[in-house]
């Protein structure tokens, strides 16, 4: 990991907080990703002031270049209500989703997909429009 913990910023953090408040704890795969994001988020390093965010890290609307087992894929993360897959738009709730929001370019995470536990590279960060 390039920070020693993710990086979110403050309104955000609050917001993903209040998504997975109500999902309930249980062994499903997605329910274990929320598990493992709630864990992350405990220990999030928070940002107030936009203009003080690290621009390589994953946050809402992030676009981003990842490789997994699936290939090189570029993406945004967004909110659920705005996802959408043929316009590669990933909720933040969905097991990539979670594993991404707060990592930055470069870094290497282990999560676990419906198909079994895989690396994900973070090739590339952007701001701007998708």
């Amino acid at each position: 990991m390039k920070y020693p913990r993710i990086i979110l910023d403050k309104k955000e953090y609050e917001l993903i907080k209040a998504l997975i408040h109500p999902i309930s704890e249980s062994t499903s795969l997605m329910n274990s990703c929320i598990s493992r994001l709630r864990e992350e988020l405990k220990t999030a390093e928070l940002f107030t002031n936009g203009a003080d965010f690290p621009q390589d890290v994953i946050r809402l609307n992030s676009i981003v270049d990842v490789n997994t087992p699936f290939g090189i894929m570029k993406i945004q993360l967004v909110l659920p209500e705005n996802s959408n897959s043929e316009q590669k738009r990933i909720s933040i709730l969905t097991p990539m989703g979670s594993a991404l929001i707060g990592y930055a370019e470069k870094d290497k995470i282990m999560w676990e997909f419906p198909n079994g536990t895989h690396e994900v590279e973070i090739l590339k960060v952007s701001h701007s429009q998708f």
